[in-house]
């Protein structure tokens, strides 16, 4: 009872009572008045028929803010430990949802210049239906969150077209501090133990494995060229890589995408070959990520066994909104320079 007051009964009063409060804002004489000119101006062409039909998309969007509850009641159904509970959250989330949809038409029939149809109801909660059947098979199959792959694109290509400037700058610096090539490939274990090659900016001296093979990297490590190190703190040496997400290969959070047959040399004598380190399988369930729990929250140096339990947390607790919190955190990271520090980095 305590989680309906807490957090149901706020947001379910605010949006209720907020858009009859709003009425006269809210027609749809007054929305055309304001919206007409504007969609005549980037359409100056469009019949009168198409302005009519944007105009309704325009006012539908003004109930996102409804999907945003059932947003927020959906996280609230992953954080179940069983898929019963997580069930249980989304049946909630949809009879809250659906009965605000007829709540709020049911007011505005009590309000001056609104009236509440049923249709309008059933068209503002055929969405909600849709997102609670889509989200149950992601529960019951397992599936990662249904706004990932999407979001993965929508980044990676915006991300691609802003950072153009930043490839052209530190293509250049490595061409004069080192030279050719700007570019590497190297293997990387993917979802399902899949093989992919991932590009990244070259910061390292050429021929840097030549002798060792595939070696964790290290704070200070001597292979590093002077652009590389700039590149590395602040990780731009992986811009690359959102090709890699934007082919399908990796995701922009995840566990990190790890070399086949790499070994870890820190805190023992002798090589580990992380494939007999614990949580190595489970972590090939999911697509490895640009970023992730263990690269923000730990140093660049920990050993594997500890990355591999937080990132065994994240494959357990994903979310889309937690997904959203590391992405936050990673770019406040490389504005500051930490990502190879042995430090606390947020």
């Amino acid at each position: 009872m305590i989680y309906f007051f807490v957090y149901w009964l706020p947001p379910i009063l605010w949006m209720a009572f907020l858009f009859p409060m709003t009425n006269d804002f809210l027609t749809v004489e007054s929305t055309s008045y304001i919206f007409e000119p504007i969609i005549r101006w980037f359409f100056p062409d469009a019949s009168n028929a198409t302005v009519w039909m944007i105009h309704i998309v325009i006012r539908k969007a003004g109930h996102f803010i409804e999907y945003f509850l059932l947003a927020f009641l959906l996280f609230r159904a992953f954080r179940g430990k069983s898929k019963t509970i997580q069930m249980r959250w989304i049946l909630y989330a949809g009879c809250i949802a659906v009965g605000y949809g007829a709540l709020d038409e049911f007011l505005q029939t009590m309000t001056p210049l609104r009236s509440g149809e049923v249709y309008d109801w059933m068209i503002d909660t055929s969405g909600v239906i849709v997102a609670l059947g889509m989200i149950s098979y992601q529960v019951t199959s397992n599936k990662e969150p249904l706004l990932k792959r999407p979001f993965d694109i929508f980044l990676s290509l915006t991300g691609i077209i802003f950072s153009l400037p930043l490839w052209l700058f530190f293509g250049l610096l490595i061409v004069i501090e080192d030279g050719w090539p700007i570019f590497y490939t190297q293997e990387r274990v993917g979802k399902n133990g899949s093989i992919f090659r991932a590009l990244k900016f070259r910061s390292m001296i050429r021929d840097a494995e030549r002798d060792t093979g595939p070696v964790q990297s290290m704070e200070h490590d001597p292979r590093v060229t002077r652009t590389g190190r700039i590149m590395r703190v602040t990780a731009m040496d992986e811009l690359p890589q959102l090709f890699n997400i934007l082919k399908g290969d990796m995701s922009f959070v995840g566990p990190r995408a790890l070399r086949p047959k790499e070994k870890e040399v820190y805190g023992t004598h002798e090589e580990t070959n992380i494939e007999d380190i614990p949580g190595y399988q489970e972590r090939l369930t999911v697509r490895p990520g640009l970023t992730g729990v263990a690269q923000v929250y730990l140093p660049t140096d920990a050993l594997r066994k500890e990355k591999f339990e937080y990132d065994l947390g994240y494959i357990r607790n994903q979310s889309f909104l937690f997904d959203l919190k590391l992405i936050f955190l990673s770019f406040w990271i490389t504005f500051r320079g930490k990502w190879e520090s042995r430090e606390k980095k947020v």
